[in-house]
């Protein structure tokens, strides 16, 4: 296990990992399960995590451990690939109505994904794409954002394409969605990340961008992505859970020598998931939510406190 150092240990204190894969997956080999990734977490002090999967929604998972462990708070959301129906927005309503805080757009199952990373996928179904032949939204997109506005929760893009991002996630600002544009050093253009930023969103680097062919050659590069967009709109996270990648603590320490670059600045960690840690309290809320979509009932709000295979440039997303 390895020892973190005492700077290491200071810079992770309080911070908020929103982007953590772990056991159990039902294709991937993972280093840990979630119980023990949450038990590492608090033991190095954090304040929170994000468990995400690419097949299945997390909030059960996260809902049990954030009642196990005292002193962090544990996050869970769905991503949209075809393990929960794609664009599904029933799939949404229900991870949001227990619970979740973040949904992902789809990963492994997007078309961008699958023509950037050929065979990285499990699903035998054509890939998802956001955008009709017209370059305009689906008419399903709007109703989940419509549901994550409602829920007051996090859109992430996920795999998307820069043209799918910059349409979604410019159709979820103006609803005053938080948003994040997800491993952002892998294929997002410093302009589309600048622009996004600028309006509001949040811009996700990983330190899996350094576990790949690339190695510690990475840094440069994601280090001036986060000085051009502005620290103070970047949110550094794992991605980790990978068998073939370093262990957690040695990519926490990874993201938390990151962050010391301009530590009074960045967003260490996270706190897009509306938890309440200092790194986290300053993050802006909605100004107003949506109307709810449907009937049933009122939204029901969260607790107050709270792959894979291969490489690709700079990394292999989760």
């Amino acid at each position: 296990m390895t020892t973190l150092s005492e700077r290491a240990r200071a810079l992770l204190r309080g911070a908020i990992d929103i982007h953590v894969h772990a056991d159990p997956d039902p294709y991937a080999e993972r280093k840990l399960d979630f119980r023990a990734t949450v038990a590492r977490a608090r033991e190095a002090g954090m304040a929170g995590l994000v468990l995400k999967s690419h097949e299945y929604p997390t909030q059960p998972l996260a809902w049990t451990l954030d009642r196990e462990f005292d002193g962090i708070a544990v996050h869970g959301g769905v991503a949209l690939d075809w393990g929960v129906g794609g664009l599904n927005p029933d799939a949404v309503e229900i991870a949001l109505r227990i619970g979740g805080r973040v949904v992902w757009m789809p990963t492994f199952d997007a078309r961008h994904w699958r023509g950037w990373r050929p065979g990285g996928w499990n699903s035998a179904r054509e890939g998802i794409a956001v955008l009709d032949a017209d370059g305009a939204l689906e008419p399903v997109c709007h109703d989940i954002l419509d549901l994550i506005a409602a829920h007051d929760a996090v859109l992430a893009s996920g795999h998307l394409s820069p043209q799918e991002t910059a349409a979604l996630l410019g159709a979820a600002l103006e609803r005053d969605i938080r948003c994040v544009i997800t491993h952002a050093s892998f294929w997002t253009p410093l302009e589309l990340q600048r622009d996004i930023a600028a309006r509001g969103g949040f811009i996700e680097q990983c330190a899996i961008a350094i576990a790949g062919e690339d190695g510690e050659a990475a840094w440069p590069d994601l280090l001036r992505q986060v000085r051009e967009v502005g620290p103070e709109r970047v949110v550094l996270s794992s991605d980790h859970g990978q068998a073939a990648t370093p262990n957690r603590r040695r990519r926490w320490r990874a993201s938390a020598s990151a962050s010391s670059t301009r530590a009074s600045r960045m967003r260490r960690w996270g706190g897009c998931c509306g938890t309440t840690p200092p790194p986290c309290s300053a993050i802006r809320r909605p100004r107003r939510a949506a109307a709810r979509p449907d009937r049933r009932g009122p939204v029901r709000r969260p607790r107050a406190r709270a792959r894979r295979r291969g490489s690709s440039r700079g990394g292999a997303a989760g």
